[in-house]
């Protein structure tokens, strides 16, 4: 059991030092808060919307990675801007990596307004920094405090989306100082280099399954080969109930339920199976977001 235990921590510890979460991301991102993957997706709805999302990964783990996003957008009278802000913060043992950011969307109505070409861009200040509450072992060692004398930094992501009622096609650069070669080597946490998603939506208005949305998405990640997602999100009795499922090519399937009451307050949780090499040793991943409109 001792051995078991050392084996899951070091491995934890190795995974953690490199994808750091970012290989299974906010689950919410592809149907709940498009928002959190795509700074084109902010204020696409007229008014002020505000989410919130916690993940916890590997709870049997002492340490283990946890996510939090929170976000704020509003869309405003003729659909024209979006403007938004986000928080996000993620910890794995005692590295902690927290960013926030604001957003500015312009989405230009095509086709008389059933259309629209989305812009989006977001720019904040990033910090990644070591909790040495947490540190078992040797809080003199001269590695951890240069660590933490690294500076916060800008960064900035940007997004482009095509999108009617139906379809809905978009691409996004997050961390774009890192995509363009301007960032210092960090190498603590791999992070999403580019993000790519094909939706459509199969409407069925006063029926029992009002909805079913199939998306395929693509991820690259530093360090990682690319991943693909390819999900499918339903929806009963209008938004009374939602299910979703997504299988991502990292070896891990997420599914999802949630509800909305009186067209306002969404509730989603879900569940995401580990990867292959984690399989045996933890359990998954567990995730709640919540979505409230003003309108």
């Amino acid at each position: 059991m001792k051995t078991k235990r050392i084996f899951i921590t070091c491995l934890m510890i190795s995974i953690g030092m490199t994808s750091f979460a970012q290989l299974n991301p906010m689950g919410s991102m592809y149907y709940q808060n498009l928002y959190l993957s795509n700074p084109a997706m902010a204020g696409i709805e007229k008014g002020w919307e505000a989410n919130a999302g916690y993940k916890a990964q590997w709870t049997s783990v002492e340490g283990a990675p946890s996510m939090q996003a929170v976000t704020a957008a509003y869309g405003s009278e003729n659909n024209k801007v979006g403007a938004g802000v986000s928080f996000y913060n993620e910890n794995a043992g005692v590295i902690q990596r927290t960013s926030l950011k604001g957003t500015y969307a312009y989405h230009l109505p095509l086709s008389s307004g059933s259309s629209y070409l989305d812009f989006g861009l977001s720019a904040g200040i990033m910090n990644e920094w070591i909790d040495f509450s947490k540190v078992r072992g040797d809080q003199s060692d001269i590695s951890l405090t240069n660590f933490n004398q690294r500076k916060l930094y800008f960064d900035g992501d940007f997004g482009i989306a095509f999108r009617n009622q139906n379809i809905n096609i978009q691409a996004a650069l997050p961390n774009m100082k890192r995509f363009f070669n301007r960032d210092l080597s960090r190498a603590v946490v791999d992070r999403a280099t580019y993000f790519a998603a094909v939706s459509y939506k199969f409407i069925n208005p006063n029926k029992v399954l009002s909805l079913i949305e199939p998306k395929f998405a693509y991820r690259g990640i530093d360090n990682y080969r690319d991943i693909v997602d390819i999900g499918v999100n339903t929806q009963f009795w209008t938004n009374k109930f939602l299910l979703s499922g997504i299988y991502h090519s990292s070896s891990s399937f997420s599914v999802g339920a949630g509800t909305t009451y009186q067209n306002q307050l969404a509730i989603l949780v879900m569940y995401t199976t580990n990867t292959s090499g984690l399989q045996n040793y933890a359990n998954g991943e567990f995730e709640i977001g919540l979505k409230y409109n003003f309108r």
